[in-house]
């Protein structure tokens, strides 16, 4: 629960910090932001085990590619245009194929298991459903916002601060959902 609020944290804290620079009030770098959203996705990568291609048991190879793309990340933040192309490219990939995976392993089951039974899953906790829907929604934003990154400018920039403030709000609601099912387990 700490990694997820701390996550939720830096991603609200981001697109706030967005908006007054898309209204050109604050001076601003992009390969920073780059820089630091690769670095949070290569802290969840090494805490938590999650990469785009779903959860893995933390191993030294997730560490040490965690340490890779945090050290990117960092470089990127530090010295502008460096990386700028292959960190957008990188990051747009991660959240793509991110989103499209998760989605894909939390709706196949469910097909199948309505093709298999000919009707409708049976009765979910409310929990559960909360759950699931907060975790759709942010795997859509990340299809998003991974679209977004792989072709700038197609998004406005108001908009990618909103969408990564939704995102940090959201995962504050996962992180009280799952501490909530947790409690009651």
């Amino acid at each position: 629960m700490a990694i997820l609020t701390i996550l939720a944290i830096l991603l609200t804290f981001l697109g706030l910090l967005l908006f007054p620079v898309n209204l050109g009030i604050v001076a601003f770098s992009p390969d920073g932001q780059l820089g630091l959203v690769l670095t949070v996705t290569a802290i969840q990568m090494m805490s938590l085990g999650e990469t785009p291609l779903g959860q893995f048991k933390r191993s030294w190879l997730i560490i040490t590619i965690g340490l890779l793309f945090a050290a990117l990340g960092v470089v990127s933040s530090i010295v502008p245009g460096l990386l700028t192309g292959m960190v957008q490219i990188l990051l747009g990939l991660f959240n793509l194929v991110g989103g499209a995976v998760s989605l894909i392993k939390r709706f196949l089951p469910m097909l199948r298991e309505i093709n298999a039974t000919g009707g409708a899953p049976g009765i979910v906790p409310p929990n559960v459903r909360k759950l699931a829907s907060v975790q759709t929604t942010l795997n859509c934003l990340q299809l998003a916002f991974g679209a977004a990154t792989l072709v700038p400018g197609v998004v406005p920039g108001l908009l990618m601060a909103g969408i990564l403030v939704i995102n940090g709000l959201l995962v504050f609601m996962l992180a009280s959902t799952l501490s909530k099912m947790m409690a009651v387990a």
